[in-house]
C-alpha cells in the first residue's frame, strides 16, 4: 500500500452531489404533500384469507361433525344432502357429487338430490350428465328451476336450442314465480 494523499472532490463534484441529494429531498417532500392532498391514492391492504380461513375451519368442523353422525346412520339422506351442500358451497364439486350419489342410492326418488347432482355435474363441466340429472329431477317432481337449468344447458352447452326453448315455453305456461317466468321469456325472446 501506498500512503498517497487522498484527493478532495472538486467543486463541480460537490455541486453535483448536492444537486442529487436536493432532488431526492424535493421528491420526498412533494410526494408526501401530494399523497396527503389525494388520499385516494393510498391503498389500504386488508389481510386476506383470515375470514375465509376461519369460515373454512368452521365448515370443516361442521362437516366432521356431520360425518360422525353419518357413521351412526350411513343412509341418512338429510345428512348426506347437508354434507353435499357444504362441499358445494366450498367449491368441492367432486366430493359433493359422491355424497349426492350416496343419497340417490338410499333414496332414488328424491328430486332435490337429482337437482343437486345436476348442479354439481354442471360445475364439473359434465354437461350431458347434468342435463340427465335435471331431466330425472323433473320426471320425479316438476320443478321450474330444474327445468330452467335444463333449458340453459340444452340451449347453450349442448347445442340444442330448440329443445332448450321448449323447456322455457313450459316454464312460461306453468305456475312458476314471476321472476323465473320473466327469465324464461327473456330466453325465448333472445333466440
Amino acid at each position: 500500500m501506498t500512503n498517497a494523499p487522498m484527493r478532495q472532490p472538486t467543486t463541480v463534484a460537490k455541486i453535483f452531489i448536492a444537486a442529487i441529494l436536493l432532488g431526492f429531498a424535493v421528491m420526498l417532500v412533494t410526494s408526501s404533500f401530494y399523497r396527503t392532498k389525494h388520499p385516494s391514492l393510498t391503498k389500504v391492504v386488508q389481510p386476506r384469507n383470515t375470514v375465509s380461513a376461519e369460515a373454512k375451519n368452521d365448515s370443516s368442523a361442521h362437516i366432521a361433525e356431520l360425518m360422525g353422525k353419518l357413521k351412526e346412520d350411513a343412509n341418512n339422506v338429510k345428512l348426506l344432502e347437508e354434507i353435499a351442500q357444504h362441499f358445494m358451497d366450498d367449491g368441492e364439486y367432486s366430493q359433493a357429487r359422491m355424497f349426492i350419489q350416496r343419497g340417490i342410492t338410499a333414496q332414488p326418488n328424491n328430486a332435490h338430490l337429482f337437482y343437486m347432482l345436476g348442479m354439481a355435474n354442471f360445475k364439473l363441466q359434465s354437461y350431458s350428465k347434468a342435463a340427465k340429472a335435471f331431466e330425472t329431477s323433473i320426471a320425479i317432481a316438476d320443478d321450474p328451476s330444474a327445468r330452467y337449468n335444463l333449458g340453459v344447458l340444452l340451449k347453450y352447452y349442448l347445442d340444442k336450442p330448440a329443445e332448450g326453448n321448449e323447456q322455457f315455453k313450459k316454464i312460461v305456461s306453468s305456475s312458476a314465480n314471476k321472476n323465473l317466468k320473466a327469465a324464461a321469456q327473456k330466453e325465448l325472446n333472445d333466440k
